[in-house]
């Protein structure tokens, strides 16, 4: 593990990196996220033994080609309305060659859980189901698609076949696992 470097990707307070604190001291630990103010506590906070920077909307990480061996998004790409595809590629960019990549995602299963109410919070239950009934994306027809676009607040789901097809083109898919993080589903890559 020395020599190792892990990535959180959108670590707002540092509500995961906190986690990684036993191994800190035997690797470097980054955690990265849009807003400013999450990233000024955690510097504040948590740093030592962890490192942080802000990064903006516009896909930009400020790391070196192939400088990570573990990149973990929790619950990121389910708010990436646009430009996913080109955070996609700049994670890949930093991965290093046997770099794993662990990424949340709402898919087509996080739908069915929010629509049947089996799985909450209810405002998202019934924006999703307000808007499945006005675009007829239940037939399963869909790619991608957001709701409650909005700094901040956009809700992204993807079609897991989508992911395999699309993401698979650029990593190799290790696993997919439904319900890793409450609704959401996991998707492990790898370089």
């Amino acid at each position: 593990m020395p020599g190792q470097r892990i990535l959180d990707f959108g670590c707002a307070s540092g509500r995961m990196i906190r986690y990684f604190e036993d191994v800190a001291g035997r690797c470097e630990i980054w955690g990265v996220d849009i807003n400013a103010e999450h990233i000024t506590w955690c510097q504040q906070h948590l740093s030592p033994p962890f490192n942080f920077a802000t990064t903006t909307t516009f896909p930009h990480l400020p790391f070196e080609d192939r400088s990570f061996d573990l990149i973990y998004c929790g619950s990121v790409f389910t708010h990436i309305a646009d430009l996913a595809d080109f955070w996609l590629l700049k994670l890949k960019r930093i991965a290093r060659e046997n770099a794993r990549l662990y990424i949340i995602i709402h898919d087509n299963h996080s739908m069915e859980l929010l629509l049947s109410g089996a799985a909450g919070p209810a405002w998202l239950s019934d924006m999703l189901r307000e808007f499945v009934e006005r675009s007829g994306v239940s037939d399963g027809t869909f790619t991608m698609f957001t709701i409650n676009r909005g700094p901040n607040s956009a809700q992204v789901f993807y079609d897991i076949d989508y992911i395999r097809r699309h993401w698979g083109r650029h990593f190799r898919i290790h696993s997919i696992t439904q319900e890793a993080y409450g609704k959401q589903t996991a998707v492990l890559l790898g370089r």
